[in-house]
């Protein structure tokens, strides 16, 4: 591997926890392209780490009422990791809020084929 690129099993939790931290901090203080500018550089930097790219899905979201934006980046986090049944859980919360039932349902059955059993279950009991 060349010293340009990181191997994607060595980033490290903390490095990329601090840069979506700074984007929520951002946030918090009504500063919005910095908020998008700490989560774009942490893209750039770890681009093969699916968990920034579904921290920066929940912000559009939630935050910026971005769904279209949100799809995108939980697309590109099953993508990079299509075994992990709560990006896809996530991902048909978004189409439920868009209205698109069919593909909300695609993508529940698939988070439930997906899941250890009983565990995408208890979490949606929760919620």
């Amino acid at each position: 591997m060349d010293s340009d690129h990181q191997d994607p099993r060595s980033v490290q939790i903390p490095d990329i926890n601090g840069y979506i931290q700074q984007a929520h901090n951002c946030f918090a203080q009504g500063d919005i392209e910095g908020a998008i500018a700490h989560f774009h550089t942490a893209i750039t930097l770890h681009p093969h780490c699916a968990e920034i790219y579904t921290a920066r899905a929940k912000f559009r979201q939630q935050n910026l009422g971005d769904h279209q934006g949100a799809l995108e980046d939980y697309s590109q986090a099953i993508y990079i990791n299509p075994q992990n049944a709560f990006f896809y859980y996530w991902r048909s919360q978004t189409y439920q809020e868009l209205g698109n039932q069919q593909k909300a349902i695609e993508d529940y059955n698939a988070a439930m084929s997906l899941a250890p059993e009983g565990t995408i279950y208890h979490f949606f009991d929760k919620k």
